[in-house]
């Protein structure tokens, strides 16, 4: 859900139900830019990722939970061959390999794949591409 899409809810639940579909899930869009707010944020609070702290700047609304298990199992690989975290990493800017210069197990097994590993175990807040992760929270209503 972003804002510009917001009004069109309940349209989507009524074409849902005239086709047929046993469920809705709609999910929380990730904005990059939300601090100092972002015109994708809906206005309806439930279906908003980020809340209006009282200095007037935005924030995550769900707690960071401290834990991922995406780094045991999973990961992405960009259309160039490179390897990254996780899908939140949506410009490679944490890049663990090049699958042209070496194999995936490697790469899984190498030391960057573990040095990512360990800052993640010592705290989420500490890397850019997991402040702004859903590991852990609720984004479908």
């Amino acid at each position: 859900m972003v804002k510009p899409n917001e009004h069109q809810i309940p349209e989507i639940y009524r074409l849902a139900k005239e086709i047929g579909i046993d469920e809705v899930k709609l999910k929380s869009a990730q904005v990059y830019d939300y601090k100092n707010g972002n015109d994708l944020i809906p206005s309806l609070e439930k279906y908003a990722r980020y809340k209006q702290t009282t200095d007037g700047k935005w924030s995550v609304k769900h707690e960071l939970v401290n834990a991922c298990w995406k780094m045991w199992h999973s990961c992405v690989i960009t259309w160039d061959g490179v390897v990254v975290p996780c899908c939140f990493d949506k410009d490679a800017t944490h890049q663990l390999g090049d699958l042209k210069e070496v194999g995936f197990k490697e790469i899984w097994h190498s030391d960057a794949y573990d040095q990512f590993r360990k800052k993640l175990l010592k705290g989420r807040e500490e890397i850019d591409i997991c402040t702004n992760c859903t590991e852990g929270c609720s984004v479908f209503y």
